[in-house]
């Protein structure tokens, strides 16, 4: 552990009943035990009124099996681990009330926040995924328009729902060549930082961004400002195969010193 971050937890795992990610709940847990974390945090995917195709979240009757399949494995590793079963919340807009009402129903003991799709006239185009078919979409609507929303949309949730920490914060459209934030959604972002101090939100240091770009989910300069505003930090490998659990962790606590004043 470090005075910013606790690298012996990873606070950011799926598992294959999110239909895009591969093991058994137990696979994780072996996995982070011989890796030597401390507490390892299920935050499966949950998604409201998103007309999607493939579903890559879970139903009811997944969630089920998650929660039960969750607590035998709490209760057998119990002296080795500690586990929490949450979820990743993705904000849709127009249905915030259903999702508080859902979050009201699970035994849930953390709850991420992130914004994974973008409506389209009648169905919804996922902000995070590499389909030539999303991306030409979103790409065609304009990259800087589909970013204003996605931040916008991200602030709104932040103040809506109650939640713990914010996913991948700048992780949009990661997949689409020459992506770049301009001022306006430099802006917006300090408003997103605004909003998560406002509401004790802590920010989360995604280490999937080391395969797909080198450094972290979010960028450095974001994680400066999230610490000015005495921001708390997570580390979540965002898992999606169990050897991929705690990836890079022991690469946050150099990366975070250098970080700018």
């Amino acid at each position: 552990m470090t005075s910013l971050i606790d690298i012996r937890e990873d606070g950011h795992v799926h598992t294959r009943l999110c239909n895009h990610a591969v093991g058994e709940m137990e696979e994780y847990v072996q996995q982070a035990v011989e890796r030597g974390l401390t507490t390892l945090v299920f935050l499966e995917h949950l998604e409201t009124e998103i007309r999607y195709q493939p579903r890559s979240w879970l139903d009811d009757a997944d969630f089920a099996l998650y929660f039960r399949e969750g607590e035998r494995l709490k209760q057998q590793y119990r002296e080795v681990i500690d586990i929490k079963l949450g979820v990743e919340t993705g904000y849709n807009p127009e249905a915030a009330e259903a999702i508080r009402r859902r979050l009201a129903r699970y035994p849930v003991e953390r709850v991420g926040l992130s914004c994974h799709f973008h409506r389209h006239g009648d169905v919804h185009l996922n902000l995070l995924s590499r389909r030539r078919q999303s991306l030409d979409q979103l790409a065609a609507i304009g990259a800087d328009a589909v970013v204003t929303a996605y931040f916008a949309a991200l602030t709104e949730a932040v103040a809506t729902l109650d939640c713990d920490v914010l996913c991948h914060l700048d992780a949009v459209l990661r997949h689409l060549p020459g992506i770049r934030f301009n001022d306006d959604h430099r802006r917006q972002i300090g408003e997103l930082l605004d909003a998560m101090q406002a509401h004790s939100v802590a920010l989360e240091i995604n280490t999937s961004g080391f395969d797909y770009r080198g450094t972290p989910f979010p960028a450095g300069w974001i994680v400066t400002e999230a610490l000015r505003r005495n921001i708390p930090l997570r580390a979540g490998s965002d898992a999606h195969h169990p050897a991929e659990v705690g990836r890079h962790f022991k690469r946050l606590p150099d990366l975070l010193a250098v970080l700018p004043a």
